[in-house]
């Protein structure tokens, strides 16, 4: 169902607040989706668990609040509604222009897709040089309750953490030794080691976390300065790639 996955690529794009913008490729490898903040502070590289055909070739769908309207309108939910994706033949192959949502009580909507130049301009791929990952884990539903509350307390005077290894506890802090300061030992029993003390955007990566329940998600860090959160939709794995922030 096109609507299901359209709602599971903005779900894990713009429901985050930070992304606002996304790029759809349909490969001989399946559908890739790609986004970054503004800021390039998160990147986003996924690939859908069945290949959308309903859209050709690439897309950009930017404006992704008024693609978010249309498709939680109860109507285009409805038996009988249906979503049409309107393409046009340039230069000889078929170009997605928009999509067209009707539904059975005559409601109509249209959204367009995005011009081939704002997706060069805007969403341009962000080459990833492929990394090890030294810590790996499995955030839970506890990991997650406790940052949120810290972040209630502290993050509107320190916006990052870092994220270093204790022995075999991976521990995160908030502050610095000047000022107020709180150490979270996040998992236990981790394998590998973090020593370089590399910082991540709080607010970020809390957004990302809350998208899936944690039995779906995995972190990754790298010594080498970046994080990885990998969230399994069902309909998507949509991998989000965090450069480190230097203290």
């Amino acid at each position: 169902m096109l609507r299901d996955v359209l709602l599971d690529i903005v779900k894990h794009t713009h429901s985050l607040g930070f992304i606002q913008a996304v790029k759809i490729e349909n490969t001989d490898e399946g559908t890739m989706v790609e986004a970054m903040d503004e800021e390039r502070t998160v990147v986003l590289k996924g690939k859908l668990n069945n290949k959308l055909n309903e859209v050709p070739g690439l897309v950009g769908m930017g404006r992704l609040g008024v693609l978010s309207g249309y498709l939680n309108y109860e109507a285009y939910g409805k038996e009988g509604a249906n979503i049409e994706v309107v393409t046009a033949s340039r230069d000889g192959k078929d170009v997605a222009e928009e999509m067209k949502f009707t539904s059975p009580g005559g409601y109509t909507a249209n959204y367009r897709f995005m011009v081939s130049s704002l997706i060069e301009e805007q969403l341009k791929t962000i080459k990833f040089k492929g990394v090890s990952w030294d810590v790996s884990i499995q955030p839970t539903a506890q990991n997650l309750k406790d940052l949120s509350y810290f972040n209630g307390i502290m993050g509107g005077f320190e916006p990052t953490f870092v994220a270093k290894t204790d022995g075999t506890t991976l521990k995160f802090y908030i502050g610095d030794g000047a000022n107020d300061r709180v150490e979270i030992p996040f998992a236990t029993n981790v394998e590998g080691k973090l020593i370089k003390g590399w910082a991540w955007p709080l607010a970020q990566v809390l957004s990302i976390l809350k998208l899936s329940d944690t039995s779906k998600a995995t972190m990754g860090f790298s010594d080498q300065g970046a994080m990885q959160i990998a969230i399994d939709s069902g309909i998507g794995k949509y991998e989000y790639i965090l450069p480190a922030r230097s203290q």
